[in-house]
């Protein structure tokens, strides 16, 4: 008996108000979630963010490895070529032309190989800076290439 009193004493609550309750609940834990999602995008943004290497204005000089290449030559006698050289490079990144540095360099040894020694006598050395700066140039697009400037260059 003294149960039945119990819960004969307290109020049961309504449908309307368990209805209001499960609503007030629900919006709670949303406003909690969309709290707490704003809070972790806000902080994971600061410490996520990657540095990236800045495209350079101002043009820069790449040293391209000494190359050694031996001409083309119907006398038999080998003849040797040495040219170490420096790339005038503006518009893009130190890292980007570095990773090319294997390209260009065969691209010096395939040039070389087709010319004789008369090719490159005179202003033929101009000539050949010519054709290895329009092939580089390719090779490098869209990074602007501006120069080709010889800092060895001996045959032998």
């Amino acid at each position: 008996m003294a149960e039945e009193a119990e819960m004969d004493g307290a109020p049961e609550a309504s449908p309307g108000k368990k209805k209001l309750m499960l609503i007030v609940g629900i919006v709670v834990v949303l406003l909690a979630l969309g709290g707490g999602g704003w809070f972790y995008k806000q902080h994971s943004a600061k410490t996520v963010k990657p540095k990236v290497e800045q495209v350079q204005p101002e043009p820069f000089l790449v040293d391209i490895p000494t190359v050694i290449s031996n001409l083309d030559n119907s006398s038999g006698r080998p003849v040797f070529v040495k040219i170490s050289a420096k790339l005038q490079v503006a518009g893009g990144l130190m890292s980007q032309v570095q990773a090319q540095i294997p390209e260009i360099q065969n691209i010096f040894q395939t040039y070389l190989h087709e010319s004789t020694q008369a090719d490159l006598s005179g202003n033929g050395i101009y000539r050949l800076r010519e054709a290895l700066l329009d092939r580089i140039a390719v090779q490098l697009a869209p990074v602007e290439v501006r120069d080709l400037l010889f800092t060895e260059f001996l045959i032998q």
